[in-house]
């Protein structure tokens, strides 16, 4: 018995190793070395990592693949990124993309280099997945613009049903952030509101109230930080506004314009552990790091194809360890990034 308990306690390290093997080689720093800002400035961030969705991973093993190779001679492809809109990972292991044109989200294992889809909901097709979100048991939430519908699923990819439980009526649910207790903030841009549900999926409360409705203009992304604070989009106010854990608005960041410190089509936010703000601008194909203040630190990117360029991204997110993960959609990518945080001297 005792032998038994310590082949095991063996094997359990081992694939433990392993784990970590694969996912700092997943990570690892590209070799391009592309860092923000350029030498002689100390950098605070750089380019990790770029990827497609289909030349780095395969299909799982599954019977119905195994089928396939068998009736046709062929190995079932991974499908492509189309248009990758919203984007989450637990950094652990599994990275999720909302690609409202495959009219499907993908579900990227780094540590096999398996892809998966997420492509129903129960019996009826996905229409156009545009967000995602996960929670702390590894559930997804997947938001659906034409199908005015949020969607859950499990950890293996099952359906689950939907978030509010078929009493609340959205009209196009985009953006979607779960905050500390497993509470959901869903962006609806036509109600121009931020609905907000428990960790049973149940409807509390949304804001800004009818007193103040003039507070948002389509907002299409939403944020939470661990202190409860919200943040929002505010994209037809070419802003990003700050909300406290009421709906109360504190304060806004951003103003039109098209220079660096303003916003022209804001998309995705972000906030890093150092409660820096990162906002996408698919017009200027960058996104741009803001103090809490609203001043504005470091943009990063420009137009193009290079890795640390972009062509419209949209969707960000990022991890506990600061990985920032960024949905370069015409460019059919996903790239990610590392803030480094400053190097105190001693």
């Amino acid at each position: 018995m005792r032998l038994l308990c310590l082949i095991m306690l063996l094997l359990s390290m081992l694939a433990g190793c392993s784990h970590e093997a694969a996912k700092a080689a997943f990570f690892k720093e590209s070799t391009t070395s592309v860092v923000w800002p350029p030498a002689p400035e100390q950098p605070r961030v750089k380019l990790l990592k770029v990827f497609t969705g289909a030349d780095e991973f395969v299909a799982p093993k599954s019977a119905f693949n195994t089928l396939f190779e068998v009736i046709t001679g062929e190995t079932p492809q991974p499908v492509g990124f189309i248009a990758p809109s919203g984007i989450v990972s637990d950094g652990e292991r599994y990275i999720y993309v909302a690609d409202p044109s495959a009219r499907l989200v993908h579900k990227v294992d780094f540590i096999t280099n398996e892809v998966t889809y997420l492509t129903h909901s129960g019996i009826e097709p996905l229409a156009s997945p545009v967000g995602v979100a996960l929670d702390s048991l590894g559930n997804c939430y997947v938001t659906d613009s034409v199908k005015a519908k949020v969607y859950k699923y499990s950890p293996k990819g099952e359906y689950l049903g939907v978030l509010g439980n078929g009493t609340v009526e959205f009209q196009r649910p985009a953006g979607i952030a779960i905050g500390k207790n497993d509470h959901k903030y869903v962006a609806d841009v036509l109600l121009n509101k931020i609905q907000i549900f428990d960790s049973k999926d149940r409807f509390l409360r949304d804001f800004p109230d009818p007193e103040h409705a003039k507070e948002l203009n389509r907002p299409v992304n939403v944020a939470v930080d661990p202190a409860g604070f919200v943040y929002v989009t505010d994209a037809f106010n070419f802003a990003v506004k700050i909300f406290d854990q009421s709906g109360n608005l504190i304060r806004s960041i951003g103003s039109p314009g098209d220079g660096p410190g303003t916003l022209a089509r804001p998309k995705g936010i972000a906030i890093d552990s150092e409660s820096h703000l990162y906002i996408i601008d698919a017009n200027f194909d960058n996104f741009q790091i803001f103090s809490q203040q609203g001043q504005l630190l470091l943009y990063v990117g420009g137009t193009g194809k290079k890795p640390g360029q972009f062509f419209m991204p949209n969707g960000i997110f990022i991890d506990s360890d600061d990985r920032i993960y960024i949905s370069d959609s015409y460019n059919q990518r996903v790239q990610i990034f590392q803030y480094l945080k400053e190097q105190k001297s001693n």
